[in-house]
């Protein structure tokens, strides 16, 4: 396993990029990570079931066929996330 990298090297690192990027003409705007995976995920299964529904029209055999989950699942998720059809 590798060490991690000091943080005061990581921040130089970051500065060096940062100065990178504004000498290329691109702005330089930092990735902001999320604290809370699981609103993350949440966000992303919800975007996901939405995506496959409009694809389907709403048809949820199709759709849960699609996402590779039982239609009575898809059905607890669209309560979960509060999709009306």
């Amino acid at each position: 396993m590798k060490a991690k990298m000091p943080e005061c090297h990581q921040e130089a690192m970051f500065e060096i990029f940062r100065e990178m990027a504004l000498e290329s003409g691109r702005s330089y705007e930092p990735v902001v990570i999320p604290n809370d995976l699981k609103d993350v995920i949440e966000k992303y299964e919800r975007q996901h079931i939405m995506d496959a529904l409009e694809h389907y029209e709403f048809n949820q055999t199709k759709a849960s066929k699609c996402l590779g989950i039982k239609r009575t699942t898809l059905i607890a998720k669209m309560k979960k996330f509060n999709i009306l059809c």
